[in-house]
């Protein structure tokens, strides 16, 4: 029987190295992954651990060959249990793994979700959901609140004259411009067509005036594309209206209604310019 003890014990303790040495490769990929912060430190020590348990699972087979003359059947349990706790780590490794990768994915599908998928702003349903919340925070806590509707002048005529992929390159560029122009807390997204909204917080009417004009402005002396067969400059102008909440205007449809008739204004005076709503 000594001889089975003793091959049995270190199958169990080379299978159960082989699991630990496993385990680190999943586990290492993980702290790639993650960002620079108390997670990843906590994943970095689990992984030093391993390392460690690892010398003392050589030095406790080292110890079994030593002693093997000697060994027993109860002996054959410190190495199952070697062996399950590679197994464990093995698992918490690929388990850990594998977990990242689905909040990895749910989180870029979320992201698509709410995500425009030609300019990067965010989409209509995303707009929708916030204008509510953030009506709704500005009459709770006694906020300004602003919106923004802008479009592009002519942009039909854009179409027609250079192609969709121009009419595209436009509107890419476009949203480039007013995400570099506005504020992090302010939400940009595609409200259909040429047509983009702009949410500003804690922002009054006088405020958004002057946020929309200075991208207009900008808008009015940037190159938003190039014909690639005759290398014209494509430029455009953008119109916009404005409106705030206020003791007439109290809700987000309301809110809506009063900045496109004010984009409305906007074109009908000649585009190329920013109205606010009349409240």
């Amino acid at each position: 029987m000594y001889p089975l003890i003793v091959i049995s014990e270190f199958v169990f303790l080379l299978i159960g190295a082989l699991f630990f040495v496993r385990s680190l490769s999943p586990i290492n990929r993980l702290i790639l992954e993650l960002p620079d912060g108390n997670l990843k430190k906590r994943w970095n020590l689990l992984s030093n651990l391993i390392l460690y348990f690892l010398l003392f699972y050589f030095a406790f087979g080292y110890s079994l060959w030593i002693t093997r003359e000697s060994l027993t059947v109860l002996s054959i349990v410190g190495s199952i249990i070697m062996l399950l706790g590679g197994c464990f780590a093995y698992l918490v490794g690929q388990l850990a793994l594998q977990t990242a990768k689905d909040v990895k994915d749910l989180a870029i599908l979320q992201h698509e979700s709410i995500t425009d998928a030609l300019t990067g702003l965010k989409n209509r349903r995303y707009f929708d959901q916030r204008i509510r919340e953030e009506v709704a925070l500005s009459k709770r806590y006694k906020l300004p609140l602003s919106l923004i509707l802008l479009d592009v002048d002519h942009f039909k005529k854009i179409n027609d004259t250079f192609g969709h992929q121009i009419g595209d390159d436009v509107l890419v560029n476009l949203s480039k411009i007013i995400l570099e122009t506005v504020r992090d807390s302010d939400i940009v997204a595609r409200y259909g067509g040429e047509e983009i909204a702009i949410i500003t917080p804690n922002t009054a009417k006088s405020e958004a005036i002057l946020l929309a004009d200075r991208l207009r402005m900008k808008v009015e002396k940037t190159t938003v594309s190039i014909v690639e067969t005759t290398q014209e400059v494509v430029q455009v102008t953008i119109s916009a209206g404005v409106c705030s909440l206020c003791a007439v205007i109290t809700d987000q449809d309301a809110l809506l209604e009063e900045s496109d008739q004010a984009l409305y204004l906007a074109k009908k005076y000649g585009r190329n310019r920013v109205v606010g709503s009349n409240w």
